[in-house]
């Protein structure tokens, strides 16, 4: 037992080395961790308090009732399994109730800020990581939908470990596929626009294995070709990447098997064709604009906010804080000075080339470009092509990989998502939190730049050190101080909470009510607050209400009905009762 703990600690402390997480880390780490821990508890309270006003979470709500064993709708049965699952368990133990499901967004929103720490400290020092993190932790629109019960900030945080492994996988040792593969899996079925992913993970893993390199050699030397195909599937690496398929072939075939044993479909495949076939989104969708720069206009008040108000039940946040400006600032000098390390990079030689490789690199871009009004997946697979073709060129003229791989694999993951959800004519702010981790990572490597600048110059030489700790400490105050002060900007007038208060009345009642049809004007949240499945009934649906046998109604409508009368109101929504 000892020489099995003993292993398990080598391979832990392995894995810490090839995260490049040292002791001086953990000190870091506890800080971050305790800030998100006392984040995440101050807005699962909030998110309390204020109510659901995303009727997502009423789908997950109700779909956690289902898996724990309770009677509801299995329409939407295929959404976020993971999440629900986990969920279910803490409804099984007892804890029924909303800040359940809150809890566990909250834990993967913890993960993700620690993910964004050890995904920066792979280039960066401690400092500058934990200042990245804090940034992910604070801005507004992370915090809006943070242990909220909402699914894209625990998708993202799954993404960024994903990342992590995939870049470690690619880089160090084959080994880390069996993790980052799996986790791919679990963040698709947390949410299914992490499939997005799959191309990135293709992108890092053909920059390793010079793709066009490997073409030319099957058209000149096909028996040269089949060798090395021959050696590289008796390699280690090849036989890690069956491992982890074989991984997350089984996840697939347990996720999909729940949702069909429980009577649902796997209607993401028909949503993930529809996308593909280039649809923008319905036009009957609340979040449906034809504002094809919403992202773009609006994302310095995605960083930093004045405040938050809501237009009907969706959230805005309006006005935006100078520190947003100085961050998109960093951002774009983060990736010049990328592009500006890497043309002065030091090269092994010229490729013949080079001139067709930069003609054709260009042509590529422009027809992305022109593409993009067409069918945003063609502007995508261009993209990518074009970014394959740099790192097959840069590898070709020796280029250090290290100047150059994570740097254009952070730009395509910010490019594929941004482009993406710009396309869609469905446009929520949350959808972009998604490009937050790439946006951080070059923020943080202008600031990396920016500091390593400084140390040439005689005037800094003196003061280098305490400027290094400086600027990103003072980052990371101004990130404390707004992330405990956000929920003071969030203003609203609506009572997200009627719909609880008039459930909660027809449970005190009747205590016998989940033996009657109960009818309701908009299912999702009477589904989750009464525990059970509701009957949709509109308003040019009252002839059918009067004829059948059911006994209680809410709706949004003051009706005057023959078979029914009112029992409660409260603030525009009304129960009523059969009594004929």
């Amino acid at each position: 037992m000892k020489l099995l703990g003993l292993v398990k600690i080598m391979m832990f402390k392995n894995i810490l080395d090839d995260l490049n997480i040292s002791k001086n880390d953990f000190f870091y780490l506890l800080i971050l961790t305790v800030f998100s821990i006392l984040i995440t508890y101050t807005l699962i309270n909030f998110n309390q308090a204020l109510g659901i006003y995303c009727s997502d979470v009423f789908i997950y709500l109700s779909n956690s009732l289902v898996f724990a064993g309770y009677e509801s709708s299995i329409l939407y049965l295929y959404l976020s399994p993971v999440i629900c699952i986990l969920t279910a368990i803490l409804f099984k133990l007892g804890f029924l109730s909303e800040a359940s499901l809150y809890l566990v967004t909250g834990i993967f929103c913890i993960l993700a800020n620690i993910g964004i720490y050890v995904l920066l400290k792979n280039k960066f020092s401690s400092l500058l990581s934990l200042c990245g993190a804090f940034l992910f932790g604070s801005f507004s629109l992370t915090l809006l939908w943070w242990a909220n019960g909402t699914l894209d900030v625990p998708a993202v945080a799954l993404s960024i470990w994903t990342v992590i492994f995939i870049l470690l996988a690619v880089d160090n040792d084959s080994k880390y596929y069996m993790i980052a593969i799996p986790l791919f899996v679990l963040a698709v079925f947390t949410r299914y626009t992490a499939l997005f992913l799959l191309p990135l993970i293709l992108l890092y893993y053909l920059s390793k294995h010079d793709f066009f390199t490997n073409l030319d050699l099957l058209i000149v030397d096909r028996q040269e070709f089949s060798r090395k195909l021959k050696s590289y599937i008796k390699s280690e690496e090849f036989r890690n990447i069956l491992k982890s398929f074989a991984i997350a072939f089984m996840l697939v075939v347990l996720f999909s098997a729940t949702i069909l044993a429980y009577g649902s479909n796997l209607s993401f495949l028909t949503q993930s064709s529809t996308f593909a076939s280039g649809s923008k989104g319905e036009v009957i969708d609340n979040a449906y604009t034809t504002d094809t720069f919403f992202y773009l206009h609006d994302f310095p008040n995605f960083l930093y906010s004045d405040y938050v108000s809501f237009d009907n039940v969706i959230p805005v946040l309006n006005g935006s804080n100078p520190m947003s400006f100085f961050l998109i600032g960093l951002f774009a000098a983060g990736i010049l000075l990328s592009g500006y390390k890497l043309i002065n990079a030091e090269r092994k030689g010229e490729s013949k080339y080079k001139y067709l490789v930069w003609i054709l690199f260009v042509v590529l871009l422009v027809i992305s470009i022109l593409s993009f009004k067409i069918n945003s997946l063609i502007t995508i697979t261009l993209i990518l092509i074009d970014l394959v073709i740099l790192f097959s060129y840069f590898r070709k003229i020796g280029i250090d990989r290290e100047i150059y791989s994570t740097d254009i694999f952070m730009l395509a993951w910010l490019l594929v998502y941004f482009i993406f959800f710009t396309f869609l004519n469905i446009k929520v702010n949350r959808y972009i939190i998604t490009v937050f981790p790439a946006f951080i990572y070059f923020v943080i490597y202008a600031l990396n730049e920016i500091l390593d600048l400084s140390g040439k110059f005689e005037f800094f030489e003196f003061k280098k050190q305490n400027l290094l700790k400086i600027i990103p400490i003072l980052l990371i105050v101004f990130c404390i101080f707004s992330a405990f002060t956000f929920t003071s900007t969030v203003h609203y007038n609506e009572d997200f909470n009627k719909n609880k208060v008039i459930a909660d009345y027809l449970t005190e009642y009747d205590s016998d009510y989940m033996s009657k049809d109960v009818a309701v004007f908009k299912q999702r949240p009477y589904n989750w607050f009464l525990r059970m499945y509701t009957i949709p009934v509109t308003d040019d649906q009252l002839d059918y209400l009067e004829s059948s046998n059911i006994t209680y109604y809410i709706s949004d409508g003051n009706f005057n009905l023959s078979n029914y009368t009112m029992i409660y109101q409260k603030e525009g929504l009304y129960l009523y009762e059969r009594i004929n």
